[in-house]
């Protein structure tokens, strides 16, 4: 069916389209029978406004764009959140674009958030994003941008993300100082700066407490396809260990799964200790030890940036960490 438009509207009214266009917003110089016609008319029809064309002549469309690579059970949906309650509480719609972790399609995303007029966009990069080249045609165009948890350190573009490197650093310190030295690390896609940043901080508590360390203690797992599997061949091939850390909540409740399956206990056979948003860690059993990576408060502080920015202030740092605090529970 027809889009209805301002031009329909009149020939059924007798209005010009000027006329009908004040009549829909209340205009004083339109009688009140004659707003009451218009409202009826435009009901009827199902009018809607016309986004873009309001856009381009008030240079405004309320719309804040995000962009993440995937919506998993864990982190993204907290962070959606704390994002939503920011832009609800502005008066402004919130579009959510998924990449799929696909570089060609966080392109067209991005070049979507342009044709939308999005007055600000926040983005978590997709796995195969390297540089920040496709995001130029933002900054062009002076739409605020900000990277949001998987990021890339730029001087163009405002960062907010914990502190990858220290949050893993730390959670391996705490293990040590617990008595454990032989001790598992189970990454993501090594692609991912994040990743190259967490396995940075498991190597550097080991050199810094001065453990030998055997980089064969260390998984990386690209694909989700078999991480379940390759978490199991990693724990078997190294019976003599006595504490594993996860770098996220997905990879944190396979190794939990495959523990159990090998009727291995926590934490009597094996401590676990994980970096997370803190939702699994609180389902499982026992409870399990974790640095908090609060997605709500990521999205929520992030917005909050990318909002004065809209209003004109300049941002006091290019990247800003949130501290991820460790939580002992029972693992």
């Amino acid at each position: 069916m027809k889009r209805a438009t301002l031009k329909d509207i009149a020939k059924l009214t007798g209005l010009s389209i000027s006329g009908v266009s004040r009549a829909l917003k209340d205009h004083p110089d339109i009688g009140a029978k004659t707003k009451q016609k218009v409202k009826e008319v435009a009901e009827a029809l199902k009018y809607m406004p016309n986004l873009n064309a309001r856009s381009l002549r008030t240079q405004s469309s309320k719309i804040i764009a995000v962009i993440l690579p995937e919506l998993t059970d864990f982190f993204f949906p907290k962070l959606l959140k704390g994002i939503s309650e920011i832009v609800e509480e502005r008066g402004y719609s919130l579009v959510f674009l998924q990449s799929n972790n696909n570089l060609k399609k966080e392109r067209e995303l991005v070049d979507f958030c342009l044709n939308i007029f999005a007055e600000g966009v926040l983005i978590s990069l997709s796995v195969e994003s390297e540089n920040l080249n496709h995001l130029q045609k933002l900054k062009d165009a002076d739409i605020p941008t900000i990277l949001i948890d998987r990021v890339i350190k730029n001087e163009d573009f405002p960062s907010i993300t914990i502190d990858d490197r220290e949050t893993s650093f730390k959670a391996i310190e705490y293990l040590i100082q617990q008595g454990h030295h032989n001790i598992l690390g189970i990454f993501g896609d090594e692609r991912l700066k994040m990743t190259q940043l967490r396995v940075e901080g498991f190597r550097l508590a080991y050199a810094h407490h001065r453990k030998q360390l055997n980089e064969e203690q260390i998984l990386m797992v690209p694909s989700e396809d078999n991480l379940e599997e390759a978490i199991t061949v990693h724990i078997k091939a190294h019976p003599d260990a006595t504490a594993i850390f996860t770098m996220s909540d997905n990879n944190l409740v396979n190794t939990y799964h495959v523990i159990n399956r090998m009727g291995k206990t926590i934490p009597d056979d094996v401590s676990l200790v994980s970096i997370s948003d803190g939702i699994a860690p609180n389902y499982l059993y026992p409870k399990i030890t974790h640095l908090h990576h609060s997605g709500h408060e990521v999205g929520s502080k992030a917005t909050n940036l990318l909002f004065n920015i809209i209003d004109g202030m300049s941002p006091a740092f290019n990247f800003y960490k949130i501290d991820a605090e460790l939580v002992k529970l029972g693992s």
